[in-house]
């Protein structure tokens, strides 16, 4: 468990705050991050707007295409995309695929009870069974979760987290918006590399077993003394802002300089998400 944890906080400081896929020379790598915010924004409208599952099946294989001209590993990409969204849109998405939520045509029987039951505004039928219209419905669900996670993971692959957040004070994001998600993409990192210290401090000084009863009581201290470390940094750090002049604007010293590649990029997301979207009305 220990070493689950601890390959756990190092699986999100690498691909959190490790900017190495940034400097590589790719494809996307090497769009203007405006053109780049815009454009993966208008994918990912796009993409929740298709309803037939062979749009979004291209749109997500079109993530990997991307991927590998912009010289991400594919399995890294694959396991980042992948490794949360059974633990959220699959447990949303399950329900769907039981006939007590979609009726349609039954695949599998699971459950065979002796009578019909109602249960408020559920009406739970004799067989319970799992559906090809219900089974239909949480995978077109998942896939899109999962394009749509695609491109955002894209973005912050092969852009700056300082780019991305200047790209978006260009399209008018408010700055205290923008302020927030950048002091909490910093001392995230931070907060995590304290955890593993206090954890490892703890470690270094316990002999034998330990009771669950004190593991539980440390467990609960510990959560109090991260919540207070926060919230005093975050008052510390604010303040030494403050004092050298900060008035609730970021500025960058990069300047951003349109290329031919970012037209020729626009042009082309421009014209496949209007061509898809001409697919996916007829």
């Amino acid at each position: 468990m220990e070493k689950t944890l601890k390959e756990i906080t190092s699986f999100f400081i690498n691909s959190l705050f490790s900017e190495e896929t940034v400097s590589r020379g790719g494809l996307l790598q090497s769009i203007d991050p405006r053109v780049k915010v815009f454009s993966l924004g208008v994918f990912v409208v796009a993409v929740t707007l298709y309803k037939n599952i062979y749009l979004i099946l291209g749109a997500y294989l079109f993530t990997f295409l991307l991927a590998y001209f912009s010289r991400i590993n594919l399995g890294f990409f694959f396991i980042r995309v992948w490794l949360f969204i059974p633990l959220f849109s699959g447990i949303i998405a399950i329900p769907a695929i039981f006939n007590i939520f979609v009726p349609g045509d039954p695949l599998v029987d699971l459950i065979h009870l002796k009578n019909e039951m109602v249960l408020g505004p559920l009406i739970i039928p004799q067989t319970i069974s799992i559906t090809r219209q219900g089974l239909m419905s949480a995978s077109l669900f998942v896939l899109r979760v999962a394009t749509s996670v695609s491109i955002v993971v894209l973005l912050t692959l092969t852009t700056k987290w300082h780019h991305i957040l200047k790209a978006l004070s260009v399209f008018r994001v408010p700055q205290f918006f923008t302020f927030i998600l950048g002091m909490t993409y910093r001392y995230i990192h931070l907060l995590l590399r304290l955890i593993e210290d206090v954890h490892l401090a703890r470690r270094s000084r316990t002999f034998g077993r330990e009771k669950g009863s004190s593991g539980r009581k440390w467990i609960i201290s510990q959560i109090r003394f991260v919540m207070r470390k926060s919230l005093s940094m975050g008052e510390m750090v604010y303040s030494a802002m403050v004092s050298r002049g900060f008035m609730f604007e970021l500025k960058t010293a990069d300047n951003f300089k349109l290329k031919t590649i970012d037209y020729v990029w626009t042009l082309f997301s421009v014209v496949i998400t209007a061509v898809t979207m001409v697919l996916n009305w007829i």
